[in-house]
């Protein structure tokens, strides 16, 4: 049977009550054990990064207003505007005129998110988006771990030695933001989920 997350786990990890938590966890339960996110590891990991991506839960857009991703080819954004338009939306923050693309493609409706972005917004979508991301790039090999295990990243040309929690959120980040916040939800998700 799988690990079910409950809105407490949320207030936990992120340290307060959002009015998204509720909405995420029904998705999450919905979700994630159909891409095989299902273990308190799996989730701990998951979760870590879905608080820091949000703003602890508070948010499914970037705050930010996107010109930073103007012009930004390796994202796909080749068209004037498409910065702000496919700025960071979802619990991962999905950024960029290809990845919105890949995900309609998914969904078996190439432009849905290339004309509608903001349906990254909704719980539902914020969590399959991620979702899609997790499995995509295998991210439950290195979930499944020891905390204290050493994985090889490649990382602008280098190889680098890195722990999971490391390995996880360069993957989703691109680079280290955040790390520090990142390695403290994922210590509490851990926690926290593995009390029982």
């Amino acid at each position: 049977m799988a690990y079910i997350i409950k809105p407490e786990h949320l207030i936990a990890v992120a340290g307060k009550v959002s009015p998204l938590m509720s909405g995420l966890v029904d998705w999450i339960n919905k979700l994630c054990p159909s891409y095989e996110i299902d273990t308190p590891h799996e989730y701990a990991h998951f979760l870590a990064q879905a608080c820091h991506e949000t703003d602890r839960f508070k948010t499914l857009r970037e705050y930010a207003s996107g010109n930073s991703y103007e012009g930004r080819i390796d994202i796909g954004n080749t068209r004037p505007g498409d910065g702000v338009k496919y700025k960071g939306r979802g619990i991962f923050q999905t950024t960029g005129r290809a990845n919105y693309l890949q995900l309609g493609i998914k969904k078996g409706r190439r432009d849905l998110f290339i004309n509608t972005p903001e349906l990254l917004e909704q719980p539902e979508y914020a969590v399959w988006s991620a979702c899609e991301f997790w499995h995509t790039r295998n991210l439950n090999d290195p979930a499944n771990h020891a905390d204290n295990d050493i994985l090889k990243k490649k990382y602008k040309g280098k190889i680098l030695d890195v722990s999971p929690i490391e390995f996880i959120s360069i993957t989703i980040n691109g680079g280290y933001n955040g790390m520090d916040d990142r390695k403290k939800y994922y210590a509490i998700a851990l926690d926290v989920l593995t009390q029982n």
